[in-house]
């Protein structure tokens, strides 16, 4: 909540200061007229009330500047309030903002609402949440009388491209949305010709000339909804798209990132102290590098200034070590250069955090990145580490560093990229120990449970975020899912191993009532034991059928073991189930000591790559189904057995065995006398 309210600050207060004239022009002359017509889409397929009719979209490389034109059909009163809102972005340090329009058209009728004074700006921020701030301004207007069945209809332009990109032009359109369209139309005017790749269409550019220059132009008519699955990897590209761009490879970018982050400027006084510091302290490079790291996680705070140029080139690194702030490449470029002041060779790598192996798949350009790292050099060693993550445990050589899948190392001479392979196991271990009372009361509960890697990672920043009673609030509440009255019987407390980066955490409870009545099987209660750490960790398919792979959390181990100690003897079968499946590995076993009356419940869940392709969606379905059907365990037992007073009900079983023991016994006895009267017959006969 107070972040919330600091960032609500901020963006009232840059809304009543910063201000950048918006005026009314004429439409460029190389922007072309695209008609929209009746659309033919179906009035059942439209939601929210509102349908475009078009969209178009016309770039002219050399001048700069984009066109946009948005054409709206309400159909119902529900869409009036979004469509009635124009809001229109752009960043003032390199941008300028002209409309040309904006329309009515109702009944045929054309109604000019284009008025600059009601044209108001505002910053935003809307990623102040997350500490950056990019400084782009809001264009915002709401369109007075717009009712519905009125068509919405307003064009603008935006001049300037960001100059870090020196006039090299680069980017990607959709063809298709997650609602259908009327017509989209995208083109684009270039001095060059154009590499262009596309992604899930067929749909062609028609190039032509235009006074002198090259156009490209896609138009797709009443495009189909995007029908997004569930659970489709983030990597996939879902849209019908295309990619456009002038950098001829892989190898231009890197030189483009070598010029961007190159420091021209010498190390100051403060930051040379702190390198000598780390350097003189350590005798090894591992140990340099992992309190480099440290320093850079966690006395460097994570805030990022990305407006203009900024959004690309990193801050200096005397100033990001001064001002003890810096977003991801400004970090990862001042950890880089402290390293290279102790002789340790470090770069600054560029990846996309979702995207992994897809990114080779698209048109060289650094648009295409969305985060930054560091590759660090250990004589024949490498190790890729981010600077973003805080409060990270293990030594230099086994920080977890996250699955990014590939990186493009900004180093002179490169011209490729890294492929990182993940050899964190993000392990997490579950024990769980009921002692229940009796039959339908109560129980305690005791939890401990060791987390790894990633896993260590981020339960120690929970700990460190969180106060201990809201802690103590969450997980009895996380046991509430499951049973009546849960309540702490001391506040959960923790040991953490930071060197080997093991973080565990002791839990303890007591359960009033754990027993429920029966569904399926009148007249009987039980209680259920569900492993919660497994719970979630794969995908339960809803249909047989399936157009994309399926996402997996990958890499991860879940062993969680639960021993419950009965209060009598029951009839437990020991059972066991093993599942070898495309993508994970699953065990489940029940054992039952019946001279101890302890039930111990056994479940190990290990994925082995981050997805279930087409192919192996089906055997996926069969085996995430057994997967299933063994994570709810349960015992029942009448529930006339728990209704009784005193011990001799609890106890009904054991008195069952007494009794049982006690007539096997007097069987026993009775054999011993016959055989000593037959005995002692048989000496008197001799």
């Amino acid at each position: 909540m107070r972040n919330q309210l600091l960032c609500l600050l901020i963006a009232f207060s840059f809304s009543t200061n910063l201000f950048s004239q918006i005026t009314k022009e004429t439409k460029p002359s190389w922007v072309n007229d695209i008609s929209y017509s009746k659309s033919e889409i179906d009035i059942n397929e439209v939601t929210q009330g509102t349908h475009i009719l078009l969209f178009d979209h016309q770039i002219n490389a050399p001048k700069e500047t984009v066109f946009n034109r948005l054409t709206t059909k309400i159909t119902d009163n529900v869409g009036i309030q979004n469509a009635s809102t124009i809001n229109v972005s752009y960043d003032p340090t390199y941008q300028t903002l002209k409309f040309h329009k904006i329309n009515i058209i109702r009944n045929g009728e054309v109604i000019d609402k284009l008025d600059v004074s009601n044209i108001q700006e505002m910053r935003r921020e809307l990623n102040a949440e997350n500490f950056l701030y990019d400084g782009s301004l809001s264009a915002v207007m709401n369109i007075s009388d717009v009712r519905t069945d009125d068509i919405i209809d307003y064009s603008y332009s935006i001049k300037g491209f960001n100059p870090i990109h020196n006039n090299i032009f680069s980017g990607n359109f959709y063809l298709n949305d997650t609602e259908s369209v009327g017509k989209i139309n995208i083109s684009i005017l270039s001095i060059n010709k154009l590499k262009y790749k596309l992604f899930n269409t067929s749909i062609e550019p028609v190039i032509s000339k235009e006074n002198n220059l090259y156009k490209y132009s896609w138009e797709v008519k009443n495009t189909k909804k995007l029908d997004y699955e569930e659970y489709t990897p983030a990597w996939k590209l879902v849209y019908e798209s295309v990619f456009v761009s002038q950098f001829n490879s892989w190898k231009e970018v890197i030189d483009w990132g070598v010029n961007v982050y190159k420091v021209n400027e010498k190390v100051d006084s403060k930051l040379q102290a702190k390198i000598d510091e780390i350097n003189s302290k350590y005798e090894t490079s591992g140990d340099k590098i992992r309190s480099t790291l440290d320093f850079v996680q966690d006395e460097i705070r994570y805030l990022g200034l990305e407006s203009g140029i900024g959004s690309y080139k990193p801050f200096l690194p005397n100033q990001v070590f001064n001002q003890r702030f810096g977003d991801c490449k400004d970090k990862s470029l001042l950890m880089a250069t402290m390293l290279n002041k102790m002789n340790i060779e470090a770069y600054p790598m560029l990846v996309n955090t979702s995207l992994k192996h897809t990114i080779k798949d698209l048109l060289p350009s650094p648009k295409f990145f969305d985060h930054c790292v560091i590759k660090v050099h250990d004589g024949d060693r490498k190790y890729y580490y981010d600077p973003t993550i805080s409060n990270q445990g293990g030594d230099y050589d086994s920080t977890h560093f996250p699955d990014y899948g590939f990186g493009l190392v900004i180093k002179k001479g490169n011209d490729d990229f890294d492929e990182i392979k993940p050899y964190s196991e993000n392990k997490i271990e579950t024990l769980e120990e009921y002692t229940i009372d009796s039959i339908g009361k109560g129980a305690t509960l005791k939890v401990v449970t060791t987390y790894y890697e990633s896993e260590a990672d981020n339960m120690r920043n929970f700990f460190k975020y969180n106060s201990i009673n809201s802690i103590q609030k969450e997980y009895e509440k996380f046991y509430s899912n499951y049973y009546y009255n849960v309540s702490s019987v001391k506040p959960p407390n923790f040991d953490d191993k930071l060197q080997r980066n093991i973080f565990k955490v002791f839990e303890e409870y007591q359960l009033d009532s754990i027993w429920q009545p029966m569904v399926e099987k009148e007249k009987h209660i039980a209680v259920s034991f569900t492993p919660g750490s497994l719970i979630n960790s794969l995908y339960i398919p809803t249909k047989d059928t399936r157009v994309s792979e399926v996402s997996i959390a990958y890499p991860i181990i879940r062993e969680h073991k639960i021993k419950i100690n009965l209060p009598t003897h029951w009839g437990i079968e020991n059972e066991k189930l093993f599942v070898n499946s495309p993508g994970f590995y699953y065990e489940w076993k029940v054992d039952y000591n019946r001279k101890q009356k302890v039930i111990d419940l056994y479940y190990y869940l290990e994925t082995q790559k981050d997805n279930i392709n087409k192919e192996e969606y089906k055997q996926y379905i069969q085996d995430v189904k057994k997967v299933d059907q063994t994570t709810g365990y349960f015992i029942y037992v009448p529930e006339k057995f728990s209704k009784s007073k005193g011990k001799s009900n609890n106890n009904f079983f054991e008195n069952i065995i007494t009794v049982l023991k006690f007539l096997m016994l007097l069987g026993f006895i009775v054999v011993i006398v016959l055989l000593i009267f037959w005995y002692s017959g048989k000496k008197k006969g001799n």
